[in-house]
């Protein structure tokens, strides 16, 4: 194999003519794939990727340039792209592909028997299994691996959608059905919910293809299995009876279990275990979960209230990266310090709860914790911090390629648990106690079997030398080979005394014996004593490092060897015994799961805390008050994700919503003003209240949410062919279906995308609709100060704006929300902010005037002839009003008169009048 320059992994196919002709034949046999899919050949030590489409992604993704795309050409008709990535490369690009970019990989391995290619490996993100070990081989687990399974069956009118999701990392099943809408609102809430990677979709024709588009808008890759064939209906229950869990004493039959009611979620998740092969993973089985998915349970969100609030951070902004805490509420809330705890806490986020208890015992434990920070230091800076990712130790031990070490991990665990405990006891809290207390307790409890084996096994006495291995007490074969260890190192440790009288050191000086697996045992001296030892010819120096110069002597060389061989008896025989050991283990791994699961639980609240805690300005608790009490009362306001950044002075605000007083504000004021920032920090407060968190206000009462809906900002979806303005309406036509009474509105700067009387209109009509119909909390921000006017119609309409000053000469935006109305955009002093060129400011300025004269100017005038035609119109009634003798078909003919005439004025506040008034006598 030739190389080229190896600094850069950049490795050259060497193939023979012969060989690359028969490589392409066979290429060209796959046919084609799809552009999400990535080939690789596993070439024994690097791997390649070939065509024109992934040879480009790989260059780009793993080199940053195409320079390192190669061709092979047998002969002038045939030829083949190609790039070369070492072990290394292809493993950085499949946790890139598979994590990250939701593209899937197969990885094809040459069969020696007959010298052709096969599969051996594929993922997608939702099924990462056989590259787990690549993924998160030492590494933590900081990403979900579930996959949403559909089934659709239409019934007149009706869409009934069965669904399963499958999560690998906590082996859980969640089934769900539910009738839906033609634009599936409730499938939407469900995959923001549960955050899928991936769905498996039947199938993608006519009737899926909506399906098929709101998975892709929110991120989720659908992959259209195999078709599986329709086999009897216990076979599902069979498969089930082997995965799930059951407890002591329960029937190991799936055959009861309610869920199997739901038929068509049921054929979704056979379809999911099929396309995951779930049962032919012995470390699956016995251990899975089916629950019935409430949705209900949770606050609804869609797609876009979640970009709205900025509830997550954007694609391809590490958790590393210095402006990660202000870019989203999962960055300010996140400070976990457990894998667990990171992974919980973005479910947490995605899954606000509607249950009262719940939260008030989240927010009592976050009290309690502020109350005594000193324990509050203590588990986050102490406990926590040394806590491992147990859900990747228990799943080394369900797959047998957990070892000693492993073990031992675990064993900490155990022991640190209950100094945690001891912490959380001292609070001296009943909802502590009931919430993480009695749990961990209880998972401890469970647990002790597995601490007592490992104590009665585990040489704890070779660990501090770093080696893991079982006790030799436990066993007469291991006893004796340690005796003759032991021998071995009383000579070593001789010998080491005897180089310090050779070297004459004195008693502030020292000959380290200490062991290195590539070079065994050996001595070791400080640099400065490097002289002492040269003298000695009968030393040899095996290296000088920073640590100081490492020799040997022959004897010591020969009883470091023996010492090796012995250990790799003593290794060898306890294999045996590490195998029993893992069995019994795994045993264990469901209160070890339940125990991961209240770290977990720990960690977020703690994080909680340390939010609270750390803020600018400290977050407080607010009060949760029952569905429906129609109260949102918030006191200096703030965004958490601004007040965080630097040189950033936030100016607080209030909001003040009352049932039967006030259920929308009508928030105008100039661009730039803080409109956008006031209402994202209402929804931000709403839902860190409803995931247990305190909030970033003086005070807060806030009643409990069904929804958290938004529609905020404007940009083309290019990729899905859709305007700005088609955007829009799909996402205010979803709040408009969703949102109750009890829900929570934001939207800001509706109407944009078509002409200024059109998007009025529609703008109008969606906030009369929200105020008069649905009566749910609202913030509508909007530069439409037409749309004000509502305020006057309906009681429960208030108008506010942001406060700015402006003068000929200075513009101040003071970003405080005051009472009434703001007639101005401020655009052109605005654009001033902005550095806009001096001609371009003036030359808008002076174009803004000739058409506010000409507007005035046609304003004026229409006034003139509305007051002369109303002064007529009074008149005729009072002339006619005189006369004793007239009757009521006179009267209405003078009205029929007065109306034409106003028809003729071409005033739009007239026409509006005249339209209303003849829908609601059509209606």
């Amino acid at each position: 194999m030739e190389t080229t320059d190896y600094n850069k992994q950049e490795l050259r196919l060497n193939l023979d003519t012969n060989g690359q002709r028969n490589f392409i034949k066979f290429y060209k046999s796959l046919g084609d794939k799809p552009s999400t899919t990535v080939r690789f050949f596993d070439r024994s030590e690097y791997y390649t990727v070939h065509d024109d489409v992934d040879c480009d992604l790989m260059s780009r993704l793993v080199y940053k340039s195409t320079a390192y795309i190669h061709k092979m050409s047998p002969s002038s008709s045939d030829s083949l792209t190609y790039v070369t990535l070492s072990k290394t490369k292809f493993e950085s690009a499949v946790r890139e592909l598979l994590l990250v970019k939701n593209y899937r990989v197969e990885v094809y391995v040459r069969n020696p028997e007959y010298d052709g290619w096969h599969v051996e490996y594929r993922g997608s993100p939702g099924n990462l299994l056989q590259f787990e070990d690549i993924l998160f081989s030492n590494r933590e687990i900081l990403v979900g691996n579930s996959i949403l399974s559909l089934q659709l069956r239409c019934e007149g009118n009706q869409r009934k959608v069965g669904a399963a999701a499958v999560e690998q990392n906590d082996c859980v099943f969640q089934v769900l059905e539910f009738v839906d809408d033609d634009f599936y609102t409730e499938l939407e809430a469900t995959v923001v919910l549960l955050g899928p990677r991936e769905c498996l979709l039947s199938a993608t024709d006519g009737e899926h293809e909506p399906i098929k588009n709101l998975l892709e808008r929110n991120s989720v890759m659908v992959t259209v299995p195999c078709k599986i064939p329709a086999i009897e209906k216990n076979d599902l229950q069979q498969d089930l009876n082997r995965l799930l869990h059951f407890n002591k004493g329960q029937q190991e039959d799936a055959k009861g279990l309610p869920e199997l009611r739901l038929t068509l979620a049921m054929e979704a998740l056979r379809v999911a275990i099929k396309y995951l092969d779930l049962t032919n993973d012995a470390s699956n089985l016995g251990h899975y979960q089916i629950q019935q998915l409430d949705l209900k349970r949770f606050v609804h969100l869609d797609a876009a209230a979640v970009s709205a609030l900025d509830i997550l951070p954007r694609a391809g902004v590490q958790s590393s990266s210095p402006s990660y805490k202000h870019q989203s509420v999962l960055g300010v809330l996140d400070h976990c310090r457990t894998p667990q705890g990171h992974r919980l806490m973005l479910q947490w986020l995605k899954q606000p709860l509607r249950s009262r208890e719940i939260l008030n015992d989240r927010h009592n434990i976050v009290q309690c914790f502020l109350e005594a920070p000193e324990s509050l230091k203590i588990l986050y800076n102490d406990f926590l911090k040394c806590v491992p990712d147990v859900l990747v130790l228990t799943k080394k031990l369900l797959r047998s390629k957990a070892n000693l070490q492993d073990i031992f991990r675990i064993y900490q665990i155990i022991l640190r648990t209950p100094k945690i405990v001891t912490v959380l006891k001292e609070l001296e809290n009943t909802t502590v106690k009931g919430v993480l207390i009695d749990p961990l307790t209880g998972c401890l409890e469970e647990l002790i079997g597995l601490k007592q084996m490992v104590e009665q096994v585990m040489d704890f006495a070779a660990i501090e030398t770093g080696e893991y291995l079982v006790k030799a007490s436990f066993d007469e074969q291991l006893l004796e080979v340690k005796q003759h260890m032991d021998v071995l190192l009383s000579k070593m440790e001789r010998l080491r005394e005897k180089v310090n009288n050779d070297l004459e050191f004195e008693k502030n000086q020292w000959v380290r014996l200490e062991n290195v697996s590539r070079i065994g045992y050996h001595f070791r001296i400080t640099l400065k004593d490097d002289g002492a030892l040269r003298k000695h010819k009968s030393y040899r120096i095996l290296e000088v490092v920073k640590g100081g110069v490492r020799f040997t002597s022959e004897k010591l060389a020969e009883i470091s060897e023996e010492f090796c061989q012995l250990c790799s008896q003593y290794e060898d025989h306890q294999k045996s015994i590490v195998v029993e050991i893992i069995k019994v283990a795994q045993g264990y791994a469901s209160p070890l799961a339940l125990l991961n699961n209240e770290l977990a639980k720990l960690d977020c609240l703690v994080s909680f805390a340390i939010a609270a805690q750390s803020a600018p300005r400290p977050y407080v608790r607010p009060t949760m008050l029952p569905e429906g009490s129609g109260e949102l009362v918030l006191k200096d306001i703030r965004h958490p994700c601004l007040e965080l950044q630097e040189h950033v002075s936030f100016i607080s605000n209030d909001v003040e919503f009352r049932k039967e007083d006030c259920n929308m504000f009508i928030i105008t004021g100039p661009n730039m003003g803080g409109k956008s920032t006031y209402i994202r920090s209402v929804g931000i407060a709403v839902l860190m209240a409803h995931i247990g968190s305190f909030v970033a206000c003086s005070e807060a009462s806030i009643s409990m949410v069904d929804s958290i809906l938004g529609r905020v900002g404007a940009s083309d979806n290019i990729i899905k062919g859709l305007s700005t303005f088609m955007v829009e309406m799909l996402e205010t036509s979803g709040i408009i279906r969703t949102a109750t009474h009890k829900s929570l509105v934001i939207i800001d700067e509706l109407g944009r995308g078509t002409s200024t009387y059109e998007g009025c209109g529609i703008a109008w009509s969606i906030a009369e609709h929200l105020a008069k119909e649905t009566q749910c909390f609202t913030l509508f921000a909007t530069h439409f100060h037409e749309i004000t006017n509502l305020a006057s119609t309906v009681t429960t309409v208030k108008n506010c704006h942001m406060a700015a000053v402006a003068d000929k000469e200075n513009f101040t935006l003071l970003y405080q929300v005051r009472p009434g109305i703001m007639e101005k955009s401020f655009g052109i002093q605005v654009a001033k902010l902005a550095n806009f060129p001096n001609d371009v400011v003036q030359n808008a300025q002076r174009i803004y005037n000739e058409l506010e004269d000409d507007h005035l100017a046609k304003q004026t005038q229409q006034d003139k002839d509305l007051l002369e035609k109303i002064h007529v119109a009074i008149e005729r009634l009072s002339t006619t009003g005189n006369n004793k003798d007239i009757n009521e078909s006179d009267l209405t003919d003078l009205v029929e008169k007065f109306a034409q005439d106003i028809k003729q004025l071409d005033s739009e506040y007239f026409k509006a009048i005249l339209l209303a008034k003849q829908e609601e006598k059509d209606g």
